[in-house]
């Protein structure tokens, strides 16, 4: 199959169908040749990212909206269009105008006419219904989120947001001391190191192709992500609790800076993550964790209470920090669901909080920016709680480090 087919069809499974991008390329992406899967996946990513750009941007030039399978093939045209700049506008045209013919020969005219008009356009500053709305129209956003934003950080931080997720993620690894010296990926001439954290790296070449990553000497994880089991202050021999632990990178994290030892109990919901879980720590060689299939929100009926060190709460969020790594968020994320989420967040605090020793340390964070998720949950459980008193916390902007945006709180128990 050419590039270019298997790139619509999985658009059209995750726009109209729902399905999630990363899933969809790794259940299919081996259906075209090696040398054509970058340029497939390209396709794919950058279209996601820009998809409300995309779509606004091509619909100026017809007088009604096709059907959901001509849409979904005029928006990863017109990102090839306006994105890609080494292949030639016209062999872009042919080949959408041929998958046409095949989806509805009637349309395929239709495609070729606004193709065209893209082409002689170009790329244009589209103008919303307010500042606001031109801004996330521009920046591919739904208009409640920048509304969002600009009511909890301003304008101008929520320029700066919204500039920053439209920019490539990058590949961010983390050593595993467990298993090699950290200088020697260090002193690699390819490698420059992070910022956040002292074991985040950035390669020069493709990072999971490397020795290194074959040989669990590091893994893939965003420095902001590295940096909050940083956060935890851990010690050797300490008791933790990873209360929502999938995929396992702070999982890992903290293992490797306890030196593999202590222990930690691992907790996640879904029993498939949970062996991708124990799968990654047997590769890293990490022994110093138990790994549980089970709901976060009933830990203290299942773990003793006043047993552990340091609890590490990373709850599922919004994702509005990683829209950058995860852009189908954009196309199915809505104001109810950030409420719903709100509820869950404090159900799972409540059920682990009994856990946690008097002195001891808990970690709540988010891959989210929204106070509502982040600073107001805190507040509201502190007030519930008066017992925990908040140490600290800081937000991660994507446009700081270019990293992932982040969020995380510490908080300890004085009773």
């Amino acid at each position: 199959m050419k590039a270019r087919q298997l790139a619509y069809e999985i658009l059209y499974d995750v726009i109209v169908h729902g399905q999630y991008a990363n899933l969809a390329l790794k259940q299919r992406l081996d259906e075209v040749n090696p040398i054509d899967q970058s340029l497939c996946t390209s396709i794919i990513y950058t279209c996601l990212q820009n998809h409300r750009y995309i779509r606004a941007l091509w619909q100026r030039h017809t007088t009604y909206f096709p059907s959901s399978k001509i849409a979904v093939l005029i928006d990863s045209a017109t990102t090839q269009l306006i994105y890609f700049d080494r292949v030639p506008d016209y062999a872009i045209l042919n080949e959408t105008v041929e998958i046409a013919k095949k989806i509805d020969m009637n349309s395929s005219k239709m495609v070729n006419a606004v193709l065209h008009r893209v082409i002689e356009k170009g790329k244009e500053t589209l103008v919303g219904n307010d500042e606001l709305d031109t801004i996330a129209l521009n920046a591919s956003l739904p208009t409640f989120i920048v509304k969002l934003w600009n009511k909890q950080y301003g304008l101008d931080q929520t320029l700066l947001n919204a500039k920053a997720l439209l920019e490539p993620s990058k590949l961010c690894g983390r050593v595993n001391p467990l298993k090699i010296d950290p200088d020697e990926i260090f002193y690699d001439p390819k490698v420059s190191r992070g910022v956040l954290s002292e074991y985040a790296f950035y390669y020069k070449d493709n990072l999971v192709q490397s020795d290194w990553f074959k040989n669990g000497e590091c893994w893939l994880q965003d420095e902001a992500s590295q940096s909050v089991s940083d956060f935890l202050e851990l010690e050797d021999h300490f008791n933790v609790l990873d209360a929502c632990s999938a995929p396992g990178t702070k999982t890992a994290a903290s293992a490797t800076l306890m030196h593999n030892t202590g222990h930690i109990d691992a907790i996640e919901l879904h029993e498939n993550r949970k062996q991708l879980i124990d799968k990654q720590l047997l590769h890293l060689g990490i022994t110093n964790v138990s790994t549980y299939t089970m709901d976060a929100c009933l830990v203290k009926d299942h773990f003793k209470h006043e047993f552990y060190d340091r609890i590490l709460v990373d709850v599922p969020c919004s994702g509005l920090g990683v829209l950058r790594r995860k852009a189908d968020i954009k196309l199915r994320i809505t104001p109810a669901q950030l409420d719903e989420l709100q509820a869950l967040q404090a159900s799972i605090l409540e059920g682990v909080y009994e856990c946690l020793k008097v002195g001891g340390l808990m970690v709540y964070s988010t891959c989210t920016l929204n106070r509502k998720e982040n600073e107001m949950q805190i507040q509201r459980f502190c007030e519930k709680h008066p017992e925990f008193k908040l140490m600290e916390e800081k937000t991660i902007f994507p446009n700081q480090y270019d990293t992932d945006g982040f969020y995380m709180a510490k908080l300890k128990r004085f009773a």
